[in-house]
């Protein structure tokens, strides 16, 4: 039997003025609240409001790992552990050299690497000691560990001439890899914001000028620009004061992120004006140095929001790496450390930039 609000309340009166003509002043106070309860319990609930949910700002996350040499040098192609030899050992080449880390690189927005040499058939080196050189079907290594930009504006990017460098970017250009620096600009759309990415070698003359003049160009309130920096000493781990006061500079005039590479080690990160300038990201797939002295790496990724119509920093996060399997050898696949390895590694990067004060 349906029974309708009304009739709740006409039965609950009734057993009200019952109860107080047999109990009295006491027994109707009582009643009476139990007919409130009742009319509490009968009537309709008012329908939710389900207000719609805050948009979360627009979130974008930035990998960038340090030098990329897929390749040889150009005496020692071929030989016992060279990059070469190590492909022609494993099933799958071209997936090979980025399978351990690709789902990390994957996942991320976009991945910046610094392409260090040529992807060339071009014969005629330039450098008689270390050319580096990769076939330029190796571009799809790149592919394969979803690394979609790289850095050619270093010392390695004319090994083998303007032919070679001129091929690399085509072998680039024809699987989909963008490339910047030397007077390359490279600009994409990622989740609405324009990412823009300069390179430039830290030494020259006029660099800082340079570099300063493009970024004040280029950089706009609700945009992102990174600039890489092939710059440093080889082999030291402390920064050079020129890298310091290039960084800065770069900063001051609005880049929103630095990245350094060359010294093939790593160096510390400094925060300044909430940015961070990452002085060297080292070694990554490295096929040009089969037993490198040292072998720890990391994955650096800057995460960042669009605010009120400005692009600004909302964290980073470090992943430790070594740039090999094993610690015996370079078998080029870098590998992500976890456990007391990782931590080994965090704590040297750490240490590294307690000279900037921290890593912020």
């Amino acid at each position: 039997m349906v029974r309708t609000v009304g009739s709740i309340v006409l039965g609950a009166l009734l057993v009200a003025s019952a109860s107080c003509s047999a109990k009295g002043p006491e027994a109707a106070r009582t009643v009476s609240a139990a007919v409130l309860q009742q009319l509490h319990a009968a009537s309709p609930k008012p329908a939710a409001t389900n207000k719609p949910a805050k948009p979360k700002p627009p979130r974008i996350t930035i990998s960038a790992v340090g030098d990329c040499a897929i390749g040889d040098l150009h005496h020692g192609a071929g030989a016992p552990g060279s990059f070469a030899a190590r492909l022609a050992e494993v099933a799958d080449p071209m997936r090979y050299p980025f399978s351990s880390v690709r789902k990390v690189l994957a996942e991320d927005d976009l991945t910046i690497a610094n392409l260090e040499g040529t992807l060339t058939n071009h014969p005629r080196w330039t450098n008689p000691v270390f050319s580096i050189r990769g076939k330029p079907a190796y571009a799809k290594m790149l592919v394969h560990g979803s690394v979609e930009l790289v850095n050619i504006d270093n010392n390695h990017s004319h090994d083998y001439g303007v032919e070679g460098h001129e091929e690399t970017k085509a072998s680039l250009s024809a699987v989909g890899v963008g490339y910047f620096g030397r007077g390359k600009v490279a600009r994409r759309t990622v989740k609405g914001i324009e990412v823009i990415n300069l390179g430039y070698l830290g030494g020259p003359k006029g660099t800082r000028a340079k570099v300063v003049a493009d970024v004040t160009r280029l950089k706009k309130a609700d945009n992102l620009v990174i600039v890489s920096f092939h710059w440093g000493v080889e082999a030291f781990y402390a920064t050079h004061p020129d890298q310091r006061r290039l960084g800065k500079a770069v900063l001051d005039a609005g880049a929103d992120l630095v990245l350094g590479h060359h010294p093939h080690v790593l160096q510390g990160i400094e925060t300044y004006k909430e940015r961070h300038i990452v002085y060297s990201l080292g070694n990554f797939v490295f096929g040009a140095n089969s037993r490198p002295a040292d072998m720890d790496s990391i994955i650096y990724q800057a995460h960042f929001e669009r605010r009120r119509g400005r692009v600004v920093p909302a964290g980073h996060h470090i992943i430790p790496v070594r740039i090999s399997t094993t610690p015996k050898r370079n078998d080029f696949k870098p590998t992500i450390l976890e456990g007391a390895e990782g931590q080994r590694v965090l704590d040297k990067l750490s240490k590294l930039s307690k000279a900037f004060g921290g890593v912020g």
